[in-house]
């Protein structure tokens, strides 16, 4: 299934709107439009709920820095994770293994709560944990 782009389906997306606010409060040039593909891993919006007063408020300040850390340059789909065992961002690098029921850990901590939402310009995996590389 096709959904627009990247940033058009973060929008469009109730269960992403805290990440989408931040986004938007960013600007547009947040999420780079470059003209390589590229992989979002977007937090819900129970992710943002679990964090502390103080770590939000230092996402709201540096929304980039947040970003920059789940942004993947390149496709990557749920069936080429299972292959790789670390995960690159423009931010830092994150491990991948597999939990007890076979589903894809990223960072140790998030879960997959959606995944392979192909875009025109890239795809967005739903992820049930803020992860930010300190």
């Amino acid at each position: 299934m096709y959904f627009g782009t990247v940033h058009e389906y973060i929008k469009s997306t109730d269960c992403c709107s805290k990440f989408a606010k931040l986004v938007e409060d960013a600007g547009p040039s947040v999420i780079p439009k470059s003209s390589g593909s590229k992989t979002l891993f977007v937090p819900n919006n129970s992710a943002f709920e679990k964090l502390t007063d103080k770590d939000l408020s230092s996402i709201e300040e540096n929304p980039e820095k947040l970003v920059s850390s789940l942004l993947y340059l390149g496709d990557l789909c749920t069936a080429g994770m299972f292959h790789i065992s670390e995960l690159k961002t423009a931010e830092g690098t994150w491990s991948l293994s597999l939990g007890q029921e076979n589903e894809l850990i990223i960072g140790e901590k998030a879960r997959l709560v959606d995944a392979d939402m192909v875009c025109s310009d890239g795809v967005v995996h739903i992820i049930d944990t803020v992860l930010i590389n300190s």
